[in-house]
């Protein structure tokens, strides 16, 4: 009984908690539309565009300034992915898929291309 016990215990191991094992980051391109525009994303500086790399279970904020244009923003939030929501109804059968939703790996970015329209301030 305790070798079933065991192997069960090592199987629902090996299978719960895939989110775990999934990249906790995703790739954010953002473009200003003014390429000498200063672009922020999540307070670090680029010139016109950069590539980021984001935590996919955080919100990313984009912003971008230039003298004479009014400021362009984006926030971009995350939401449940397929792997997460595997390890959500893994969790009804075994309790250890549930840890897999307590990672970045259950999460995705509901946007990765990002293109920020800049209008003149006409003062």
């Amino acid at each position: 009984m305790k070798k079933v016990v065991a192997t069960m215990v090592a199987l629902s191991l090996t299978v719960s908690g895939c989110s775990a094992f999934v990249p906790k980051t995703q790739t954010v391109s953002a473009v200003c539309s003014e390429p000498d525009a200063n672009l922020q994303i999540n307070g670090q500086v680029y010139q016109g565009k950069a590539q980021y790399e984001a935590k996919k279970n955080k919100t990313v904020a984009i912003m971008c300034t230039k003298t004479g244009y009014f400021p362009a923003q984006r926030t971009i939030d995350h939401s449940l992915s397929g792997t997460g929501v595997a390890d959500a109804i893994g969790t009804a059968l075994f309790l250890l898929p549930g840890l897999g939703l307590f990672t970045a790996g259950a999460w995705k970015l509901d946007e990765t291309d990002v293109n920020l329209a800049m209008m003149k301030n006409e003062k």
